[in-house]
């Protein structure tokens, strides 16, 4: 009998990765698991619950892993070691919006989709993620911290003082 719908299991964070297990791990894929470990512990500082996910989808003998959920803010999060578009074959942001897409597609449409970049991406790039529906989130120096483009625009916006500026 064929399988009509997905089936979706939840698996702790951490147990599962979009890698053939069997591969030894490139510098691309090190460093995108440094970068998944670093928002994770981001998220959890903050008291948010992080979960991964298998999917198999109808039909289909692959099974699709979802690395980092968090379910406190309905965020699918993919992580991209790289700001370059297609890295050589090896994984890039296309890769990540695509995977971003493919995974969406089997949970619920009020999840958020969230790509988290080694640094800062560039205003075309922005515009991309903008288009896409894709918020993309950047570690802040060496911290703990990650921000985003809106958490950006608030402090580079001048501060406005409604009764005019405060006297010295």
């Amino acid at each position: 009998m064929t399988q009509l719908k997905p089936v979706i299991e939840r698996v702790p964070f951490g147990d599962h990765f979009d890698y053939p297990a069997d591969l030894p791990l490139t510098p691309y894929e090190q460093d995108r698991r440094e970068l998944l470990a670093r928002y994770s512990h981001f998220a959890r500082e903050r008291g948010h619950e992080i979960t991964g996910y298998l999917i198999q989808p109808p039909g289909s003998e692959e099974q699709l892993v979802v690395e980092l959920f968090n379910a406190t803010t309905s965020q699918l999060v993919v992580t991209c070691a790289t700001l370059q578009r297609d890295n050589g074959g090896v994984g890039g942001v296309w890769y990540a919006i695509g995977t971003l897409a493919d995974l969406a597609r089997f949970l619920p449409p009020h999840v958020r989709s969230v790509l988290v970049l080694p640094a800062e991406p560039d205003d075309d790039l922005g515009g991309l993620f903008a288009l896409r529906s894709i918020t993309p989130v950047w570690p802040v120096d060496d911290s703990i911290a990650f921000t985003n483009p809106q958490q950006q625009a608030r402090i580079n916006d001048p501060l406005i003082y409604p009764n005019g500026e405060p006297s010295l």
